[in-house]
């Protein structure tokens, strides 16, 4: 029913549109000509224009990016139906969902439902993303499972970027922006054709901006942006039938963290708790609440002991209190902060990619049309970072990368693939790709704590519950080490009373090793229909070594357990001691293994929609496609503590099966194009996030057990709609929408608060994105006696609300509501007759619209938020030289 619903809806709104466009004096207008040109797509992994694909895709040319004002990839999801892009909790972590499904982990062990592609080459995970628009053709949305040319990690959608490539005529440009919030940006491009078979193409960025936020803590503005980039490429033409591209990028980010805030939102038992302690007028003006919530949030892990009220009073006696009173302090602005750390993102990727093509250009054997393409690409990720993620002034929940180095990870990539038609009926396309991932946090250097503790392990397992001789003859194993690099967890560091969760620092590195063989074809049973049928078959190995402990207490290098401490500015830097105590009494230690294999098929079948008097050209489609996300380990479970979690240890891929249907089609000439897809997605084994009941204390010392398990199926519905339209000599209108309806159809979630089950069946799943999104623009082009133009373009994004953190009440909202809003943005270009330059003037949420980017529950009656950016005017101006 839902699914006939959202035809329905698809259909009234296409005809309504194509009602009012018909009949009209259409003129192409200068952003028409780059978003209703016939843009050339490698979706099925070969060239085709957009209008013949049986796929919802969604592909942006670098003119009609510019045009709309997207300067850096993650800003597409606000013009793209069904696509969500937003910084998670740090900086460096992009969740980016299609059709409500992603992952927003920054977990490197941790794949992600939405694949990321660079000319081809898989970028994993959410860390560090390749988002910078410099010298792009064009960015390819490919919405519903790709797992069979695709392969892994495809389950929502793939995006593929796909940059310029050096041509035959000389061309460069030059492109300075400045904008509100310290922005200062440059580009450069350079296009040079050195004979007949060599050219190169040669590209520069810089990226600023002063940020957003004002530091009440340390007097200062923060969230400072510095990214540099640049990218060279090489085309050789020797003959006719080869072409060789080989090309190297880097992005090099030197930036602030994200700012964040904190609110007080109290349950019952920490409000009860602040009242007994601190009486009901203090916790009162403290937390700027009367009462506690009825969806509040509670103190953060343990219960009372020796009077402190929740972890954060171990800092000290009444530091809960005085962390209230830190976050009411921030709500006179949506910009102040408070964080006491001076946070610090340094992110460099660096990529290569080298493809050798040979094409027959003509008939060999029974085959015409034969292109053998080889990809070979490598990227390389180099990420320091440091994070507060409390947002108040003091020590409670600090993380990031140790010194001399955090966090290293690198791929390397192989596909060879095989496109040809067999006859003027029948094509396909055929290959078999290879890929390599090793994630390491640290150097992995052999006087690092994991490979210490590794070499030692035997010795230090033989003291679970020893004790050493007092004549010193066998004493219990103490070494010192280092995190070479990795991460720490900054969490109450030098507090004055023992418990609860402190500083520790992870070391480790995983190992993810795919092969997978695909095969897709392409069959015109007439000239009315098409059959296309495809399958891959993967196979991955993912390899996990993991060492966490705590450190040596009272070693911190500052002192945060004090009312009057004088707040930290970076991490602890604390001595640490392996013992048995620590490594495993009170930390993890795994190494583990995991193989599997899966096949993903498909299957479409195309109607041709023959010209008309109306319909110059069309299709309609019906499609099943399969993904699978690749499964992965937890990360913190004490397995050698703790033999029994060992079945938790892992967790099995997750299935998505697609339903589709979709119409394409032109209109009046070429001057009216409408894309539609209704779509459910039977989204099976889904990872999810549960608590294990631990009760009785099996499982170490805290009241649940956190894990991804396979936990969850989950119904999708949904639509999308596109329609680009001149619907005046001059005028030129896009209007886009995105439905999505995704609900949990078995779900049992355990609450360790109330001790029960609570069934989550018929509730929205926490993607990121609303039930309903509209992305509208209009624009007109004025042109002057001179022959200049100037063109005016509006344009606006509409969500519904969305909740953040679903409550466990179908009919309760939670803290994290964000309510319905609408952005505007607007544009003004100059052209000179000649062309050679343009001037363009901009904006951005005009009207200075405050809703959540992120929201989630944190410590002891709080939740931490941050909202999306403010209003940006700037000026742009660049030049033009060659074509």
């Amino acid at each position: 029913m839902k699914l006939r619903n959202c035809a329905w809806s698809a259909a009234a709104i296409s005809a309504s549109l194509l009602l009012s466009a018909h009949g009209q004096v259409v003129a192409q207008s200068a952003s028409a000509a780059s978003m209703l040109e016939e843009i050339v797509v490698t979706a099925r992994r070969r060239e085709e224009t957009l209008a013949d694909l049986p796929l919802s895709v969604a592909a942006m040319s670098a003119d009609a990016m510019q045009a709309q004002g997207i300067y850096n990839i993650d800003q597409m999801g606000d013009f793209i139906p069904n696509l969500t892009f937003t910084n998670a909790d740090r900086r460096h972590v992009k969740a980016i969902y299609i059709r409500g499904i992603g992952n927003d982990s920054p977990v490197s062990i941790r794949p992600t439902g939405t694949g990321v592609y660079l000319d081809g080459q898989y970028l994993p995970n959410t860390m560090g993303q390749m988002m910078s628009t410099v010298d792009i053709e064009r960015v390819e949305v490919m919405r519903g499972p790709q797992g069979t040319l695709f392969g892994k990690n495809t389950t929502g959608g793939a995006i593929n970027i796909v940059t310029a490539k050096p041509g035959d005529e000389f061309e460069a440009d030059v492109l300075v922006r400045v904008g509100d919030h310290g922005q200062q940006d440059f580009k450069g491009v350079v296009n040079i054709p050195f004979n007949d078979v060599v050219a190169a193409r040669f590209s520069v960025i810089s990226e600023q901006m002063s940020g957003h936020f004002y530091n009440q803590t340390l007097k200062k503005d923060v969230g400072a942006v510095d990214v540099n980039g640049f990218g060279a490429a090489f085309r050789i033409t020797p003959n006719d039938n080869w072409t060789i591209d080989l090309s190297a990028r880097g992005n090099y980010q030197d930036d602030d963290d994200e700012g964040v805030q904190c609110r007080v939102h109290a349950g019952e038992k920490v409000w009860n708790n602040m009242v007994t302690q601190h009486g009901l007028a203090a916790t009162q003006a403290a937390s700027n609440m009367t009462a506690f919530s009825a969806n509040g949030l509670n103190q953060w892990g343990g219960s009372n002991s020796n009077g402190i009220t929740g972890h954060i009073d171990r800092l000290y006696k009444g530091a809960t209190l005085d962390f209230w009173k830190d976050c009411t302090s921030q709500q006179s602005d949506p910009w102040i902060t408070s964080q006491e750390k001076e946070t610090k993102l340094e992110l460099n990727n660096e990529f290569i990619n080298a493809t050798f093509q040979w094409d027959s250009n003509g008939e060999v054997g029974i085959f015409d049309n034969l292109n053998v393409r080889t990809i070979l690409a490598g990227q390389r990720t180099d990420l320091w970072y440091l994070a507060d993620r409390d947002g108040s002034k003091f020590s409670i929940d600090g993380l990031g990368g140790t010194a001399p180095r955090g966090l290293r990870r690198e791929t390397r990539s192989a596909e060879i693939l095989l496109t040809a038609d067999v006859s003027d009926r029948l094509s396909f396309t055929a290959g078999y790709h290879y890929f390599d991932d090793e994630s390491q946090a640290g150097q992995r250097d052999p006087n690092g704590c994991l490979a210490i503790f590794e070499r030692n392990k035997s010795a230090i397992l033989r003291d679970k519950g020893r004790t050493a001789p007092s004549d010193g003859s066998d004493p219990l194993v103490s070494l010192q080490c280092y995190p070479d690099g990795g991460g720490q967890f900054d969490r109450l560091a030098d507090r004055t009373a023992a418990g609860g969760p402190g500083v520790t620092g992870r070391d480790g590195y995983e190992i993810n090793d795919s092969d997978g063989v695909f095969a897709h074809a392409t069959y015109d049973l007439n000239d009315d229909w098409a059959l296309d049928v495809g399958i891959r078959w993967t196979e991955e190995q993912r390899i996990f070594h993991q060492l966490e402990f705590p450190l040596k207490p009272g070693t911190c290098n500052h002192k945060a357990g004090a009312a009057n401490a004088v707040p930290s500015t970076q991490l602890c830097a604390p001595d640490y001691i392996m013992t048995y105590a620590t490594t495993l009494g009170s930390g993890f230690y795994n190494n583990a293994e995991l193989f599997f294999e899966e096949s993903t098929p498909m299957i479409s079948l195309t109607r041709n929609l023959g010209g008309g008097d109306t319909l110059e050209d069309g299709m309609l489609y019906f499609s099943y496609a399969e993904g699978f996300l690749a499964g992965s380990f937890n990360d913190e479970l004490n397995v050698t503590l703790e033999p029994a979690l060992a079945p938790l240890l892992s967790y099995n891929p997750e299935h998505v099966k697609n339903y589709e249907m979709g119409f394409k089609g032109t209109f009046m000439d070429g001057g009216l194009r409408i894309s539609s897809a209704v779509f459910y997605m039977d989204y099976r084994d889904k990872q999810e996030t549960v608590s294990i009941d631990n009760s009785d204390g099996r499982f170490g010392g805290d009241p649940s057990v956190e894990i991804t398990a396979n936990a969850a199926t989950v119904d999708i519905y949904g639509l999308e709609l596109e329609v680009r339209a001149t619907t005046w000599d001059g005028g030129f209108l896009t209007f886009d929408v995105g439905y999505l309806d995704n609900e949990y159809g078995e779900y049992g979630a355990f609450d360790p608060d109330s001790g029960s089950t609570i069934d989550r069946s018929n509730l929205t799943i926490e993607d990121y994105s609303p039930e309903w999104t509209v992305n509208a623009s209009l624009e007109h082009v004025f042109e002057l006696a001179s022959g200049a133009t100037i063109t005016p373009r509006l344009g606006i994004y509409f969500q519904t609300e969305y909740d953040f953190v679903e409550g466990i009440d179908k009919n309760t909202t939670s803290y994290c509501l964000q309510d319905s809003y609408l952005k505007l943005r607007g544009r003004v270009t100059y052209l000179p007759a000649d062309g050679n330059w343009q001037a363009s003037l901009f904006g951005s949420n005009l009207t200075d619209e405050v809703y959540y980017e992120i929201c989630g529950g944190a410590r002891s009656g709080v939740f931490d938020y941050r909202y999306g950016d403010p209003k940006t005017v700037g000026l742009e101006f660049q030049y033009f030289w060659g074509e």
